[in-house]
């Protein structure tokens, strides 16, 4: 009876591991995909014009992008942040709590963790997105900005928050979730 129920237990344990990692590989899969559209997208606006062209391209087609994205996955797909630029990126109570957890996990190697919210009716696997590079030219330092840039996201973002982020520091997180 109690190697029945070792090999039962164990049965369930690599189950939940398995079903685990296949979330979180779809939501990576889907998360690389967004990320390098709107990088690429931005990039292109930032040849055509600067943060002049990509500022407004983005404030333009962020969020329907990111909706469209997820509806071809058949995902809900959102971006959201304890700074945001957007108030519809805000995080929910929940969504701090794991915006929280996920900041604080952040390893040796300056990586910060996924995170993953199981429940009856879906799965959210939460994914870091860290400032790169380019991106401190609209969110780093306003001291270190170009003014055209802070005039326009003054006018395209009164409330903006998503100011005075350093590379390497968390951006936000993707969550995706999987109805199941």
């Amino acid at each position: 009876m109690k190697v029945w129920s070792f090999v039962f237990c164990l049965a369930i344990t690599l189950y939940c591991k398995t079903e685990k990692l296949e979330y979180e590989e779809r939501a990576l899969q889907i998360t690389r995909e967004a990320k390098t559209n709107l990088s690429k997208k931005l990039m292109e606006a930032m040849k055509e014009g600067g943060t002049k062209k990509a500022i407004p391209f983005c404030h333009e087609n962020a969020l329907t992008f990111t909706e469209s994205l997820g509806k071809k996955a058949n995902v809900e797909l959102k971006r959201i942040s304890n700074r945001p630029r957007n108030p519809k990126n805000a995080l929910t109570k929940e969504e701090k709590e794991i915006f929280s957890l996920v900041q604080n996990a952040k390893g040796k190697d300056g990586v910060f963790p996924n995170h993953l919210v199981s429940s009856d009716r879906a799965v959210t696997v939460f994914v870091p997105i860290t400032i790169q590079g380019q991106c401190v030219q609209c969110h780093g330092k306003p001291e270190g900005m170009e003014k055209e840039t802070k005039e326009i996201l003054k006018t395209l973002y009164p409330n903006d928050l998503a100011l005075g982020y350093e590379v390497g520091d968390l951006r936000g997180l993707f969550a995706v979730t999987f109805k199941k």
